[in-house]
């Protein structure tokens, strides 16, 4: 591995899908979900008699360097560039990464590449039917005349989509507002519900449960939640969805306690 004084003496590496006028380095979603390629060029002393070598080692920081690649290259290997495979697995957490390369001659002699910084971001842009709330009312309302009774929990409903495969995992996200349109101030932080699904439930939709406490009851009048998904399959998104908007009323005409009680 590359010391902290040691003078950077190999090309830059390229890699398929990332602009090399990009000083960020973004990976687009394609190459985060299937791999990709990187690429470095011919170095200028590659090996040219029997017995001699070069060994490469590729580094993937993020932040702490672990190796993704290593391999021998003999006169034999002499080609304009070299590539080696980054898997979707390498690039599977989302932030900042370092990437470059380390050349060690036969003699010893050791030529580190200049770090490649690279941006990765799975989010999928929202392609997918925004969820549905199968017991709000004609005008978007849950209230206290809700079939299924909202001081139990609320139903979201996921339909069916082409791309969902039994064993995907579902990430449903719901925040409560204290608007009618979703918009702040917010009434609950972003919370998580994980759903894997069944095949059955990969071609026909299927019903998430969002339990009263706590996390709808902050919301008692003028009120709303909003409710997105991603599919997951093997820790890789594949989809997301639309936002989808449900009101909440809990007020009784009459009564000093919203059905449910409050917060």
């Amino acid at each position: 591995m590359p010391q902290p004084n040691e003078q950077i003496t190999a090309l830059p590496l390229r890699i398929d899908g990332v602009d090399d006028q990009d000083p960020e380095g973004w990976i687009p979603l394609e190459q985060l979900t299937n791999g990709t390629i990187g690429r470095i060029p011919r170095w200028a002393d590659f090996p040219d008699t029997t017995g001699q070598y070069t060994d490469l080692f590729v580094y993937w920081a993020q932040p702490n360097d672990r190796e993704i690649y290593q391999r021998r290259y003999l006169p034999a290997d002499d080609r304009p560039e070299f590539t080696f495979p980054i898997s979707p697995q390498d690039m599977s957490v989302d932030g900042i990464a370092y990437i470059h390369y380390l050349l060690i001659k036969h003699d010893g002699n050791k030529d580190p590449s200049p770090k490649r910084k690279l941006t990765i971001d799975h989010t999928p842009a929202p392609t997918l039917t925004a969820p549905k709330f199968p017991d709000s009312n004609l005008w978007g309302y849950l209230n206290c005349s809700s079939p299924v009774p909202i001081w139990e929990k609320v139903r979201v409903e996921i339909l069916p989509e082409s791309i969902f495969r039994g064993q995907d995992e579902c990430v449903l996200q719901w925040q409560g507002f204290d608007t009618l349109n979703g918009s702040p101030p917010a009434l609950t932080p972003v919370y998580e519900f994980r759903k894997t699904l069944s095949d059955s439930e990969a071609i026909n939709g299927f019903i998430m449960e969002i339990p009263f406490v706590p996390y709808v009851r902050p919301m008692v009048d003028s009120d709303s939640g909003v409710a997105q998904y991603t599919i997951y399959r093997n820790g890789i998104p594949k989809g997301r969805s639309g936002k989808g908007l449900v009101k909440i009323d809990r007020i009784i005409p009459g009564e000093e306690q919203p059905c449910g009680g409050f917060a």
